[in-house]
């Protein structure tokens, strides 16, 4: 396997080697993901989301975040964590590894002292579509026994603060979109489905992620393979057999 950046900062991966081949369409949106991610977005610059990206992997193999999960509560562990960079502070690097490493147990008791410590509400939502691509498309490299991509290249820029004016206090971590008050699809599932409104507070953080794990379920030419319910099926599975309680 090879991999290399071209000038444009895209994402170049030669799947040559890979256990499977990707669609071509996969491939486009793993490459878009990364040009993204290296630039600034609302509230992180590129450096910084790139940052983040390092951090997530470098949880894979962090003593501390080892420990948490050995343990009957993660909040009984104290330590430091072995970071990749000096780029972030600390509640980006302790989001980053929690958020790779240990997700189903994040209590919102956790979250409120990320607030309290300094980080702003927008640069969670964000921060969480930024790791959460970067896992998507990491996982799938160990699936296809491919190597990680190298960092996405770092673009100059600064962040343009922009959030979802819409967005409010519903009773969850984070203000959303109110839900949509249209009757229920054809599927009887939502029309916006909770994760999009999860992150709705901030616009690019929406458009990153689902740009990024929606062409997986594109498996053939143009069309999706399996329909949404059977989409949310595999997912619920999934999600049950990782003892994600969402």
């Amino acid at each position: 396997m090879s991999a290399s950046h071209g000038s444009d900062t895209d994402m170049t991966i030669d799947y040559a080697n890979a256990r499977y081949a990707p669609p071509a369409a996969l491939v486009a949106a793993h490459a878009d993901a990364w040009t993204r991610i290296g630039r600034a977005g609302a509230f992180w610059t590129g450096t910084q989301r790139a940052a983040l990206i390092a951090e997530s992997r470098a949880a894979l193999h962090c003593s501390l975040c080892e420990r948490r999960r050995a343990a009957l509560s993660p909040f009984s562990i104290d330590g430091r964590h072995d970071g990749a960079t000096g780029d972030l502070p600390s509640t980006a690097q302790e989001l980053a590894h929690r958020l790779t490493t240990d997700p189903g147990r994040l209590t919102r008791r956790w979250f409120d002292r990320l607030l309290a410590a300094g980080m702003n509400i927008g640069a969670y939502v964000e921060a969480v579509s930024v790791i959460a691509s970067g896992v998507v498309i990491d996982t799938l490299h160990r699936a296809l026994r491919v190597e990680p991509a190298p960092l996405p290249d770092a673009q100059a820029g600064e962040p343009n603060g922009a959030s979802n004016p819409h967005a409010r206090d519903e009773g969850a971590w984070v203000p959303m979109v109110p839900r949509d008050s249209d009757a229920p699809t054809a599927t009887r599932l939502p029309a916006v489905p909770n994760i999009a409104r999860a992150l709705s507070l901030v616009p690019d953080a929406v458009a990153l992620f689902f740009r990024t794990f929606m062409p997986h379920y594109q498996l053939t030419g143009g069309d999706y393979a399996i329909s949404r319910s059977e989409v949310e099926f595999v997912a619920a599975r999934v999600s049950a057999l990782n003892q994600c309680f969402y």
